[in-house]
């Protein structure tokens, strides 16, 4: 019974390790990447086949020294559409100024939202703690309200966004990191 655990532990550990949220810091920037993000598959594929655009919700939030202190958060709402002519796929974000990048692949997609989301001018002491936590969720399309009003994000509209539960057919990933040593980070 042990050598069959020991071989289920093995078969399992490569997929858990592949969804996993790696941090990166660049200065006193956060990044994160995930191996594999999967945004265009099902319901969310054939809305974009058919013609309509989907939007995606980023939360990416930073605790230092303790689990109870949120030290900062970023939000960003990016849109994929679909080309029907070169079969590709376009991202555009809302925030300004705007960003975009078009004639992805599926599989591209999630990476290039990661790689535009970040937490800035964090100043971490090496001897900290943090813990890091992203959310992922494909935007409710009967909602109407916009996140991003000409001034930046709207904070009311935030605030409901992220308190809305999640629903039971809606896509949404959730990734966190356990306790990271800022000092193991930086080497």
């Amino acid at each position: 019974m042990p050598h069959l655990t020991l071989v289920v532990a093995l078969l399992i550990a490569p997929l858990i390790a592949a969804d996993a949220l790696r941090v990166e810091l660049r200065g006193t920037d956060v990044l994160v990447g995930i191996t594999r993000l999967n945004l265009v598959d099902g319901p969310v594929a054939q809305r974009l086949r058919n013609g309509l655009p989907v939007a995606f919700d980023f939360h990416l939030a930073l605790w230092s020294g303790s689990k109870s202190n949120l030290r900062r958060r970023a939000f960003e709402r990016f849109v994929v559409s679909y080309d029907l002519w070169e079969e590709r796929y376009a991202v555009t974000g809302l925030r300004k100024p705007r960003i975009s990048a078009t004639r992805l692949k599926p599989e591209e997609i999630g990476p290039w939202c990661l790689k535009n989301i970040k937490l800035t001018e964090l100043d971490l002491s090496r001897d900290k703690q943090i813990w890091v936590r992203l959310d992922v969720n494909a935007a409710d399309p009967k909602q109407n309200n916009e996140i991003f009003d000409d001034n930046g994000v709207s904070l009311v509209n935030l605030i409901e966004t992220l308190s809305r539960p999640v629903k039971g057919d809606a896509r949404h990933w959730t990734f966190e990191t356990g306790a990271l040593q800022v000092a193991e980070l930086r080497q």
